[in-house]
């Protein structure tokens, strides 16, 4: 009879032993940004809810921003992919999964439920070079997209891309636009002058 009332007890107590989660050898720790908080390891990060469980794995793939940490926002979060030596970006949700692919070759957190991207368009030519080679033109344009990834408003392009200068990692296409309030965005041009948008909700 102890045997048992001791078995129930054990059993009885299992889920507050095993509710506890304790994170150890934690490299860097970010404040909470849509109820996540990131935490890094090594080369990976991940992100804990307010009770401090992970509930987004450590991953390779997470992209920080220029203060070295990632950020959520809007409920999305920078992610990056590298193929064939070019690093594409895209955005994962609070948790952890992939719902704007990894098509654009710069992109910047959501704001007010709006990002800024760059994305690249392949068109073959139809034609043959000396060399026997298809003949391929690569452009790109700077675009603000929606947390659906719909297309909510073209601010400068095409624009010619030289991949192979690109596949180097030279002089890859930037951003440079800016916003300046919840609807309204500054775009700036080769001449240095802006031009402002009103975007289209």
């Amino acid at each position: 009879m102890k045997r048992s009332i001791l078995i129930i007890l054990l059993i009885a107590s299992f889920p507050f032993c095993t509710n506890a989660q304790v994170l150890t050898k934690i490299d860097k720790v970010t404040s909470f940004q849509d109820g996540l908080g990131g935490v890094k390891k090594g080369n990976s990060w991940g992100f804990i809810d307010a009770n401090g469980t992970l509930i987004i794995d450590y991953r390779k793939d997470i992209a920080v921003s220029h203060d070295g940490a990632p950020l959520f926002s809007n409920g999305l979060c920078l992610i990056q992919e590298v193929r064939d030596g070019i690093t594409f970006y895209g955005y994962i949700n609070t948790k952890g999964e992939k719902v704007i692919p990894a098509d654009y070759l710069a992109a910047t957190p959501f704001e007010n439920g709006y990002a800024r991207v760059i994305k690249y368009y392949k068109e073959d030519t139809g034609t043959i070079n000396a060399l026997g080679k298809n003949i391929v033109n690569y452009s790109y344009n700077e675009l603000v997209i929606d947390t659906k990834n719909k297309t909510i408003q073209h601010l400068r392009g095409p624009n010619h891309l030289l991949f192979d200068r690109l596949h180097l990692q030279q002089n890859p296409p930037i951003i440079t636009s800016i916003f300046i309030n919840d609807n309204l965005i500054a775009v700036r041009e080769k001449d240095n002058s802006y031009t402002i948008y009103k975007l289209s909700k």
